[in-house]
């Protein structure tokens, strides 16, 4: 993904993105990790274990319900986001990719109220910054569903379907 390190500035209520260089390993993006079950099975003859069963593309399907995931639209858009690393406002979290050469990388997070999550992304055509390209907006999800209501660098709203769990660390 790139040497670029992202960070969100928050100035009397505006967002400012700062940007930096790194190197590769600054820029790696974050992985979720899945929490272990509350419980734990008791063996039984007539209980049985749930299966991941492959989905058409030959990954396991997802089983995740959190917002930390890989989410895709149906022109294929696919945007991953990781854990919130709030003590990390500088760590990107978040990368959404166009099969137009469009990446984008940043940060998604909670607003300042609380209200609602927000997503903002620094992005490339072709490994070349393009700033008008740039992405800002809100998210909302809704079990396997991901809507993002752009502001910023495109317009309307987008919905993407949880296409696979963030591996874990």
């Amino acid at each position: 993904m790139g040497a670029t390190l992202v960070a969100l500035v928050l100035i009397g209520g505006g967002v400012w993105f700062a940007l930096g260089t790194g190197d590769d390993d600054d820029a790696k993006g974050p992985v979720a990790k899945v929490s272990p079950s509350a419980t734990s099975p008791s063996p039984s003859a007539t209980e049985e274990t749930p299966e991941e069963s492959p989905s058409p593309t030959g990954m396991p399907a997802p089983t995740g319900t959190g917002l930390q995931a890989v989410w895709r639209a149906s022109d294929s858009t696919m945007l991953g986001l990781g854990d919130a690393y709030t003590d990390e406002p500088a760590r990107i979290n978040a990368v959404l990719s166009a099969g137009d050469g469009l990446e984008c990388e940043g940060r998604w997070q909670e607003d300042e109220s609380g209200d609602f999550l927000e997503v903002a992304l620094l992005c490339k055509k072709d490994g070349v910054r393009v700033e008008s390209e740039d992405r800002v907006g809100n998210l909302e999800q809704s079990g396997n569903t991901l809507t993002v209501e752009w502001a910023k660098g495109d317009t309307g709203t987008e919905t993407f379907e949880r296409f696979r769990d963030m591996d874990p660390a």
